[in-house]
């Protein structure tokens, strides 16, 4: 197969991942002095994408050292415990809340199945295979990895999850954000810069966790977010001002339509025609039809994550 992807600076590598459409969800490869890491890896059915990359760039699958995982939604980490078995020197790292989640699958499994079917699943993300624990690491704020000559260091960044960590890497002054640096995807692009909206996913999300993580971040002073939803950006306080906003901006819908009769489908209704507003003010001028389509992917488990934060929290 011929894989997609986007060769960036610093030695880093953005790979579409193929799920569902393209431009959505990415790996990052980072090399340095013939080694190699992931960061994160898409779902099961990503993984040949991955290694089609490896190949591409004639990297032989023993000098991958690493695969770190942001945290362990299967759009990010469903893929783990299959490239694991093709990358024979390689160690996960992720974070202590997900690490019992990588070894035995099976609640990841059962909460997805009870949530989008099994058909969904076996579509959309393939399978999940258990890592063996003797190849995971548990990654605690702080630590410190070092690929070839350069030093990678987790953080710790609930808000998204609580099993969330950012990855930042000094060489290029980016941070591995996962999901705690939001959701922006390239044809919302203005001369504006790039329209940035925070993914409500179930079934941790809370929104003043997220943003003091947010703040936290922006003291390491970034240059640049390594986005999973899609792709590098500059990130700059205007962006983290951005993104801040339009997670109040959600929590304002849940909160006025607690009470509202069919409050999943109105709650997703109220946040497409959010999303609608801040991307014409943006000065995105793609088709509204174009529109709906590119955001149909985040509405569903946005509208989700909010109703599990009015049960839970209001």
């Amino acid at each position: 197969m011929k894989p997609i992807y986007h060769e960036l600076d610093f030695g880093v590598t953005c790979i579409d991942t193929e799920h569902m459409r393209k431009d959505f969800v990415a790996a990052y490869l980072i090399e340095d002095e013939g080694r190699a890491a992931f960061v994160d890896t898409g779902c099961y059915l990503s993984v040949p994408t991955l290694l089609a990359t490896l190949d591409a760039k004639s990297i032989k699958h023993e000098n991958v050292d690493y695969v770190l995982l942001t945290h362990i939604h299967l759009d990010h980490a469903g893929g783990a415990g299959e490239i694991i078995k093709h990358l024979p020197n390689a160690t996960v790292y992720v974070h202590e809340r997900g690490a019992q989640h990588l070894a035995d699958p099976s609640k990841l499994r059962k909460g997805v199945i009870d949530v989008y079917g099994e058909l969904f699943f076996k579509q959309f993300l393939g399978d999940l295979i258990p890592i063996p624990k003797d190849r995971i690491v548990v990654a605690q704020d702080g630590d410190e990895i070092t690929l070839g000559n350069r030093v990678l260091k987790f953080i710790d960044t609930p808000g998204h999850a609580r099993h969330h960590v950012c990855i930042w890497d000094e060489t290029s002054r980016g941070v591995f954000s996962g999901d705690t640096l939001g959701v922006s995807y390239r044809e919302f692009d203005t001369d504006q810069g790039e329209l940035i909206f925070p993914p409500t996913t179930p079934v941790q999300f809370d929104p003043d966790t997220w943003k003091n993580t947010i703040k936290h971040l922006m003291n390491l002073n970034p240059k640049y977010a390594y986005l999973t939803h899609f792709n590098r950006i500059e990130f700059t306080q205007n962006s983290a001002d951005m993104l801040i906003q339009h997670i109040d901006g959600f929590v304002d819908i849940a909160k006025q339509l607690k009470q509202s009769e069919s409050r999943h489908k109105t709650i997703k209704e109220h946040l497409l025609d959010y999303l609608l507003t801040i991307a014409s003010n943006h000065g995105v001028t793609l088709d509204e039809s174009q529109q709906v389509r590119l955001f149909k992917g985040d509405l569903e488990i946005c509208a989700q994550g909010l109703g599990v934060w009015l049960d839970r929290n209001t």
